[in-house]
Parts: C-alpha cells; structure tokens; sequence
C-alpha cells in the first residue's frame, strides 16, 4: 500500500527546528527503513538510526536509549524515540537526545503534533485535488456548450429567419460558455 501520509524533508526541518528550541536537545525525525530525515545535527541526515529502523518495522513503539544501549546501536544517542502513528500507519519516528524519562512525554505531544501536521496537510492535498477535479469538469461543460452553440448555429444558419429565436438562444450559450471559461482562467490565477 502506498504511503498515504507522509512527512517532506521541509516539515521534517521546521519539526527539528521547533522541538530544539523546545527542549534545547538534539533531534531527529527519522522516516522508512530508519533513514534520518532531518536533524539538529546535519551530518546524520540520510543515516540510519537503529532505534528508529526498529520502531518504523514495527518491532515496537518507542524507545528509551541509555548511553549502555547507544554504544551498542549503530547511529544512535542516548535519548527518547518514539513513532508517528496514523491509523495503522508508521509515518515517522521523533528522537530527541538526552534523559529518556524527562523526554518522553515531550516526544509523545511531539508526536500527536506531528500526526496532526501530516493529517492537515492529507486534507489539503485532498481539496486540492478536488478543486482540480471540478475545474477540469467545468472545463469540460464548457467545452461542450461550445459545441453546443455552434452545432446551434449551423441549424439557425439553415433555418434561415425561421431559426432567429434560435439564434439568439445560441449566442446566449456561447457568450455562457465563455464566461465559464474566463471564470475558470480567473481562478487558475488566484
């Protein structure tokens, strides 16, 4: 199944950024396969973190790293890691550096904070997409009054005065069409 919720490098970044300045500890969010996403501390981007490759595998949903345990996981510092959960989705894991028992309420808001980031911006693709939907669907009825109006034409052409009334209801179809058109155009650019 494809990922439906997912973090992008730059909230990862703002995520770091913020609970830094909150805890004044190094983080990470970590993402699939244990790779670090983002870090207060740039040179373990684009590494494994052991504790977060084994919280994203679902071996478990948390970790608490003492020093003992950091020297013997590769890519890890003693600290607090705890998983993003959407559904039964795994998005991400947050670690924050330092006295596991004093972090670990911190990553847990941290996480439902995230959770709630991920869900707004899966509900703004959503009505993005919506929005593209409807606008292609307009476009098209558009389309099709234009074909309409001409096909319109043509018998109001062959009618000869008989079609006059016909006419005039054929121009108001196409001028129609044309102020959908230019609707849609106006709300492409805002």
């Amino acid at each position: 199944m494809a990922n439906e919720y997912r973090i992008s490098a730059e909230h990862a970044a703002r995520i770091v950024k913020n609970l830094r300045e909150a805890s004044g500890s190094n983080v990470n969010v970590i993402g699939e396969g244990g790779v670090i996403l983002a870090s207060s501390s740039p040179e373990r981007v684009g590494t494994v973190h052991e504790g977060g490759k084994r919280i994203m595998a679902g071996d478990c949903d948390e970790i608490a790293i003492s020093a003992e345990m950091a020297a013997a996981m590769p890519g890890t510092r003693p600290g607090y890691n705890g998983v993003v959960m959407i559904g039964p989705q795994r998005v991400a894991v947050i670690g924050i550096s330092g006295d596991p028992e004093l972090l670990r309420p911190l990553t847990k808001v941290a996480a439902i904070a995230v959770r709630e980031e991920v869900l707004n911006a899966a509900r703004h693709r959503e009505e993005i997409r919506r929005i593209v939907s409807m606008k292609a669907q307009v476009a098209d009825v558009a389309e099709r009054m234009k074909v309409v109006a001409l096909n319109g034409s043509i018998l109001a052409a062959k009618l000869g005065d008989k079609g006059r009334g016909f006419k005039i209801v054929v121009a108001e179809i196409k001028k129609l069409a044309e102020a959908i058109n230019q609707l849609i155009e106006k709300f492409s650019e805002d």
